[in-house]
């Protein structure tokens, strides 16, 4: 007589539960990786995104603006001067990683400069020297999850470096 061969419900509860705890110790550690990585990634990403910005105004000779939403940004060739990237071309769009968002109740940029100025100071832009054009002192761009936060920080000569 052949013997039914496999796993019978208790061995699989058993299987289960153990699995369960181990999850228990090991998914907080995991998730709390993965909230940073993606932070750090959204760094990176948007400071190489604001250097190519800066040398794509030296290239053109012309006004990059970046512009900041809550979770996303958008950075375009700005022909018109004024601020608005309707009928301009979009160099790049680029949605944040999930979790990830800046703070833009920090994310206030000097409007020391001469108009046009932009609707609100969601806005930067790179003139045709490669120069931020609304930054007179250094500026913060804070990005920040659940957990942590990190910011961007530019001068009034383009240098960019993270905090």
């Amino acid at each position: 007589m052949r013997r039914n061969s496999g796993f019978t419900a208790f061995e699989l509860a058993v299987s289960m539960a153990l699995v369960a705890v181990i999850a228990t110790f090991v998914l907080p550690p995991y998730l709390q990786w993965l909230r940073g990585h993606r932070l750090r990634g959204a760094v990176t990403n948007l400071m190489g995104d604001l250097e190519m910005a800066k040398i794509r105004a030296i290239r053109e000779n012309d006004f990059v603006v970046v512009s900041f939403a809550e979770k996303s940004y958008t950075i375009f060739l700005d022909k018109t001067h004024n601020w608005d990237s309707g009928g301009e071309t979009i160099i790049k769009t680029r949605t944040l990683p999930s979790g990830v968002q800046f703070d833009l109740d920090l994310l206030q940029f000097d409007n020391g400069t001469t108009p046009p100025l932009p609707p609100n100071d969601n806005y930067t832009r790179f003139n045709g020297r490669g120069l931020p054009d609304k930054i007179t002192l250094e500026t913060e761009i804070p990005l920040f999850n659940q957990t942590q936060s990190s910011s961007i920080f530019i001068n009034r000569l383009g240098h960019m470096s993270l905090h």
